[in-house]
């Protein structure tokens, strides 16, 4: 299920035809690399796939004053069946993504007790950095966002704190860890 599919056959579906450019900037106004996957130079890729599928066509071409041309987009009928087959599909689809540290960290016997606690801190700090710019994000956003996009931001910021509870945690017991693996 790619997040990038479905964020280009709903912006189309929602927002109407597009050139790819526009869909990029959506990207960035709705700050969507920083609670998704999307990535938005693969916004290009997705489109020509699209296109090549029947679920996007290419409406016309145009230029704005020196800007190149730009091929604008609607999406197809066969597009707004693949888009409500992926709103299920993702809507029913929980995903609890693995964290490589876990792995490492189980395996850290060998890793010395300072170390630890360096690598703990450093993580604490930029979970506390990525807590505080959600947090900043929604209330500046507030007043604009629907319902699903307050949750959304939400969610965020609740797995945020998740995440900081769960690394104070384990600065509690670094030492506990680091003597179990002498």
């Amino acid at each position: 299920m790619s997040v990038s599919r479905l964020f280009v056959l709903s912006t189309l579906a929602e927002r109407g035809p597009m050139h790819g450019h526009q869909m990029r900037l959506q990207v960035a106004e709705d700050r969507a690399e920083s609670w998704t996957d999307i990535k938005p130079g693969a916004i290009y890729g997705v489109l020509t796939r699209l296109v090549r599928e029947g679920l996007v066509e290419e409406v016309r071409t145009e230029r704005q004053g020196n800007y190149p041309e730009r091929t604008i987009y609607r999406i197809t009928s066969d597009g707004r069946r693949a888009l409500e087959t992926l709103h299920d599909q993702m809507l029913r689809t929980v995903v609890v993504a693995t964290d490589p540290f876990d792995l490492a960290l189980a395996h850290s016997g060998s890793v010395s007790e300072d170390i630890l606690h360096e690598i703990t801190r450093a993580r604490l700090l930029e979970l506390g950095a990525s807590l505080a710019t959600a947090e900043s994000r929604l209330t500046g956003a507030l007043p604009w966002l629907s319902t699903a996009e307050k949750l959304v931001a939400e969610h965020q910021i609740a797995r945020l704190r998740t995440e900081i509870a769960w690394h104070e945690q384990l600065r509690d017991n670094i030492a506990k860890i680091a003597h179990e693996g002498a």
